[in-house]
């Protein structure tokens, strides 16, 4: 982030692991069996000087609050980080409450 890809796109990005995210959890318990979402840990890669992830990291939260409505209020927790797997931008973990 800062560098090779803007705020806005970095909200995209972090929108498009959200989705990731959710479309594995359907696929493993199902959307029937959630109760809610507890918590996430997002990562990203940056530059020092960079100081939006908050902002990056609302496009994951606002998606999982427009998907899944109040199961998906959350807390969590922004890490940067030096480098993420296969020079992703973007990470997240869930943890999540299910039937």
């Amino acid at each position: 982030m800062g560098k090779e890809f803007t705020t806005e796109e970095g909200i995209r990005a972090m929108e498009i692991c959200a989705l990731n995210v959710l479309a594995q959890i359907v696929e493993k318990v199902g959307e029937e069996n959630i109760l809610g979402l507890n918590h996430i840990d997002a990562y990203y890669q940056s530059l020092d000087d960079w100081d939006d992830a908050p902002i990056v990291v609302d496009g994951a939260s606002d998606l999982f609050v427009k998907v899944l409505g109040d199961a998906g209020h959350h807390s969590r927790a922004i890490f940067g980080v030096h480098k993420l797997p296969r020079n992703f931008s973007v990470g997240l973990t869930v943890s999540l409450t299910m039937i």
